[in-house]
């Protein structure tokens, strides 16, 4: 009997929330009701949903109820309805369609909610329905009540200086008062007030303190030091940040724009209400009041808020790009570390900001930064034939290039910058004139590696030249060239005019003509490549011959 009636029940989840931390008995007494609700219905809570110390407004900070949507989706739930206390427990949603928006959710699963303490049944009736909404609405206008109350009470308090929420200021310490604003303790850093009828409100804190928020002003208005600048000089003097580790820009620019320095407390400056976005009010909206000394006087306060609403203006875009344009003009090139240092253009943050990126802002001006490198030193960015020409200086003093030696060079671009300018190491070669075949550069890789070994001083290369002396020669006078060389030699070969120095490179040979060969056809040499190569070899072979008689006389000798 008694497993015949376990096994009839329905298995039910419960969803539980409470608003505040300190209703430390809301969830327990709302399980109670719900479990009571339960047993007189044939439910059976298998499962728990709880959302302590949450507002009821929106979803985002409900990790409960998020949970409880995403396990009702899931076709492998073990349960099959929801019991809520109410439907303000369900949420106080400001918009009454989200509420149901989420109740459609289960519903539509297959999971339907029930509302243990209200006099109604949730059965989708038109009757009940409007009693549902009804008291969803109820739920959001109580939010509403109790929020404008607690707004029209915050501003009371600040009227007569009393201080509403957040941590203490440089400068000043929190007090503790009671309800006849006598002072009780100061507060430390976390702690808070312990009864409702006690209040806090700000006093001078030490002197120290004090004197640092005079050296700030005094640095700021008349050593006209930026932000940054005071920041980094109070972290080398070893000044204590107060509650902070170290000093910063913007803990700087709070003191400077904080009105408490000359004993006015502001409040109301912003608000958000019922969860929305903060807005700012406007200067009518804000409460000052008088609740202490000045440290700084008005003319030093009013001095550096009017520096600060220079620095913080909102330029236009057309102002910016002629202050750009006039630093072109002077400078003749532009970049961001160029920007950042001028006096009178914004920084390049700002530029990039307003235009998108710093290329938009090149274009606008007219300048093309495309092809242009700049050294180090300081000195103006150089062109792509000023890096080709460092390229041939560089190979003319060593006699050869590699990645180690040009990333070593201070003057010429790392090989980078060379490889985004010119598309591959290689055709930066080409374009100054220096070997970059794969065939001639491993040639004279083995024959420096040769030198080295025998301990011999690599033989120097010969003088380049340079593709710009390419438009000296036409093609009559390559053709004669090959002519030349033919009689001087009685056969051509790349190394023959490699060696010449009245010849130009055989590439520009392979240029014109498409290939070697084809130059020794069109100026009437033998083109068969094999007889040209065979005389070469005869020759070297004769040479080498005659030398090896003359080793076996010596030994023999």
């Amino acid at each position: 009997m008694l497993g015949n009636r376990i096994s009839s029940l329905i298995p039910v989840a419960q969803y539980l929330r409470m608003s505040r931390d300190h209703q430390r008995y809301s969830i327990w007494n709302q399980a109670r009701a719900i479990s009571a609700y339960a047993a007189q219905h044939g439910f059976d809570i298998v499962k728990t949903y709880t959302d302590p110390g949450e507002s009821g407004l929106t979803l985002r900070q409900r990790p409960g109820l998020q949970a409880l949507l995403a396990d009702v989706m899931k076709p492998t739930r073990n349960f099959e309805r929801i019991l809520v206390l109410d439907v303000s427990r369900w949420g106080r949603f400001q918009n009454l369609d989200e509420s149901g928006h989420y109740e459609f959710i289960c519903f539509e699963a297959g999971v339907p909610i029930t509302y243990c303490a209200e006099p109604f049944e949730n059965d989708g009736t038109p009757v009940m329905m409007l009693l549902k909404q009804i008291k969803r609405l109820q739920a959001a206008e109580f939010s509403r009540e109790l929020s404008e109350k607690v707004i029209h009470a915050q501003l009371l308090q600040a009227k007569i200086g009393h201080k509403i929420g957040g941590p203490r200021r440089f400068g000043f310490d929190r007090m503790l008062v009671d309800q006849h604003d006598r002072p009780i303790q100061k507060l430390k850093r976390g702690e808070t007030k312990a009864l409702n009828s006690h209040r806090v409100v700000y006093v001078r804190g030490s002197e120290q303190e004090a004197q640092t928020i005079k050296d700030i002003f005094r640095w700021y208005t008349r050593d006209c030091l930026c932000l940054t600048e005071i920041a980094r000089r109070l972290n080398d003097l070893q000044v204590p940040a107060g509650d902070r580790e170290a000093w910063s820009a913007n803990m700087v620019r709070r003191i400077l724009s904080d009105e408490l320095v000359l004993g006015i407390y502001v409040f109301n400056r912003t608000t958000q209400r019922l969860k929305s976005k903060p807005r700012k009010n406007p200067p009518d909206e804000l409460i000052k009041t008088k609740i202490t000394e000045p440290i700084i006087s008005r003319v030093q306060f009013a001095s550096a808020a009017h520096r600060l609403r220079i620095r913080r203006r909102k330029v236009p875009k057309e102002e910016n790009l002629a202050a750009v344009g006039r630093l072109l003009k002077s400078k003749g090139y532009l970049s961001m570390r160029l920007i950042d240092q001028c006096p009178y253009t914004p920084c390049s943050t700002v530029l990039c900001r307003q235009f998108g990126s710093i290329f938009e802002v090149y274009r606008q001006v007219g300048y093309n930064p495309e092809g242009r490198w700049c050294p180090q030193g300081g000195r103006m960015p150089a062109s792509r034939q000023q890096i080709l020409a460092e390229l041939r200086s560089l190979h003319d003093r060593i006699g050869y290039l590699n990645e180690h030696i040009i990333n070593e060079c201070p003057d010429v671009p790392s090989c980078s910058v060379l490889q985004r300018h010119f598309g591959k190491l290689t055709e930066a070669y080409r374009l100054a004139g220096i070997p970059y075949g794969r065939t001639e550069l491993q040639r004279m890789g083995h024959e420096r590696w040769k030198a080295k070994r025998a301990g011999e001083t690599p033989r120097e290369t010969i003088t380049r030249r340079w593709p710009e002396l390419a438009c000296r020669f036409s093609d009559d006078d390559l053709l004669e060239c090959l002519r030349r060389l033919q009689k001087e030699h009685g056969y051509v070969t790349a190394q023959i005019i490699r060696d010449d120095e009245l010849s130009p490179t055989p590439q520009l040979f392979a240029t014109r003509f498409g290939s070697l060969l084809n130059a020794y056809a069109s100026a009437g040499l033998e083109d068969n490549r094999t007889k040209i190569w065979s005389r070469a070899a005869t020759a070297q072979h004769a040479a080498r011959r005659a030398q090896s008689s003359d080793e076996k006389v010596n030994r023999s000798s």
